[in-house]
């Protein structure tokens, strides 16, 4: 690969610059690569935000032509006439950072450099003036385009306000997110609480027996069972009696009308008489709850909804598992809630979510008590966030108002644009990973500055690849994301810090 790649021949602040090839193949330059473009007194740090082939008349009357065959090689070695190359491609590349040359200052790309301004590709000396690793922070990937140099996240500042893992179904939401979670164990930055629907980041994933969270930090990590297999998690009990209209509302998200307004009859009329909202619903009667609060149908209706949660072993009085849980959250350390064969519907994960993130949030907000950081990971976010569900959840307000009470709330979602927009305008970083849908690339993207640049970027880039966006890190960058092994976890992530005792085989 050449150093040089072209020059520029035209360009401003606001739409970026164009650079006329100096080889007639552009397949060695891809969206998203980093390239520096020499000016006399700045040095332009841009990623490239298109790669094309400059329209030709020339090549319009060879196309399909007996000709093209003969010409296509000479194209490729760029064999110049009296202008220049005959057949050439163009790239528009989007101005990021500019470092002066005096003094190595990194400032705002404020002006731009002059015609036939040099540009080449990144090296490794370019990049490491630009990012920078603090205490708390640790590699999530290597930059394209670049000999393997890793872009270090800020593991601190990622945590100290929402974020959001989007990306399509295969793209590497769950690689992505363990990296992210391992990175914040162990720069210390905050501890977790996650939602473990299909039993990936416990002790080892049961998809494909990778290492998980509690391999690499067994004293940092406890893990509760819904099912009770999992052999090193305790057993997760839900006191019934915890349960209030919106758990149900949010589990339960195609009830009717009068079927709500039956539920939140039985809610009151339950009130003085020592029944639960379970009990309550299968006992009480029309005229019970009185002819104006229900009606027969609802409550039937209502009734037939609600009994499969007379029927779930972990729902009983007895010694509530979230009290457990807070008392390793108050110690600092984290929590995987493993679903086991409870994952694979719908139903009890909706249900236990919101019960679970209702009660940390009344913990950390409505208690005088000083608790230690905690970032809440939610998969499947936008079955919460929905505009039809939100009003009844609790994300809803982690999303806007818990950042100042130590409660962090980290979606990860394949449907972007089933997320309220109120939510995602909180999000102060953004790891974007492969999207096709038009309005999935809207929302993801929504308020991110160079907008129409980062969604020709997020619709191009294979899997495994992820745009960085936020304060988190120095500035927004392309990453080919680590692979998940081991020997790259030690290396990259832990780089030699302890891991309170990781497990050996």
């Amino acid at each position: 690969m050449t150093s040089k790649i072209g020059e520029i021949v035209a360009g401003s602040v606001r739409d970026g610059l164009t650079a006329k090839l100096a080889v007639a193949n552009p397949e060695d330059l891809e969206v998203g690569f980093p390239v520096i473009v020499e000016g006399l007194a700045y040095r332009y740090f841009c990623l490239v935000e298109n790669v094309y082939n400059e329209e030709s008349d020339i090549a319009d009357e060879l196309a399909g032509s007996v000709l093209s065959e003969t010409v296509a090689p000479i194209a490729a070695s760029a064999t110049e006439g009296f202008n220049g190359p005959v057949f050439y491609a163009k790239a528009h590349l989007r101005q990021i950072q500019r470092i002066a040359k005096a003094d190595g200052r990194v400032l705002e790309p404020q002006t731009i450099p002059g015609y036939f301004s040099e540009c080449r590709h990144a090296t490794r000396e370019d990049v490491e003036l630009i990012y920078e690793r603090t205490a708390k922070s640790a590699a999530l990937g290597t930059i394209r385009g670049v000999e393997p140099f890793d872009i270090h996240l800020d593991f601190e500042r990622l945590t100290q306000k929402p974020f959001a893992v989007f990306g399509r179904t295969g793209a590497g939401k769950s690689v992505l997110n363990k990296l992210i979670c391992l990175g914040t164990l162990a720069t210390d930055a905050s501890s977790i609480l996650l939602f473990d629907m299909h039993s990936e980041y416990g002790m080892y994933s049961a998809a494909d027996g990778s290492k998980g969270l509690k391999y690499f930090f067994p004293d940092k990590v406890e893990i509760y069972s819904l099912d009770g297999k999992t052999p090193e998690a305790s057993p997760f009990i839900l006191d019934p009696r915890e349960i209030t209209p919106a758990d149900i509302l949010v589990s339960l998200q195609d009830l009717s009308g009068p079927m709500i307004d039956t539920l939140y009859a039985i809610d009151r009329w339950r009130r003085g008489k020592n029944l639960d909202l379970i009990a309550a619903a299968d006992a009480a009667t029309v005229a019970d709850l009185g002819e104006n609060e229900a009606h027969e149908m609802a409550l039937s209706a209502l009734k037939r909804r609600m009994s499969r949660l007379k029927r779930i072993p972990f729902l009983r009085e007895g010694k509530d598992s979230f009290g457990l849980m807070m008392e390793r959250i108050r110690s600092g350390k984290s929590v995987v809630l493993d679903f086991g064969d409870y994952g694979t519907d719908a139903f009890f994960y909706l249900f236990v979510a919101n019960v679970v993130s209702r009660r940390l949030f009344e913990a950390y907000t409505e208690r005088n008590e000083e608790l230690p950081r905690l970032t809440l990971f939610l998969e499947e976010a936008h079955k919460f966030l929905g505009p039809e569900v939100a009003s009844f959840t609790i994300f809803g307000r982690l999303a806007r108002e818990t950042r100042k009470f130590n409660l962090i709330l980290a979606l990860v979602d394949q449907r972007p644009s089933r997320i309220s927009d109120e939510v995602t305008s909180q999000l102060a970083n953004r790891l974007v990973l492969s999207l096709k849908d038009p309005m999935d690339l809207e929302r993801a993207l929504s308020g991110v500055a160079e907008r129409a640049m980062w969604e020709a970027i997020v619709r191009t880039i294979p899997v495994q690849v992820v745009a960085v966006i936020g304060d988190a890190i120095r500035i927004p960058t392309v990453l080919n994301v680590l692979e998940y092994s081991e020997e790259n976890i030690v290396d990259h992530i832990l780089g030699g810090r302890p891991t309170a005792g990781r497990m050996t085989c």
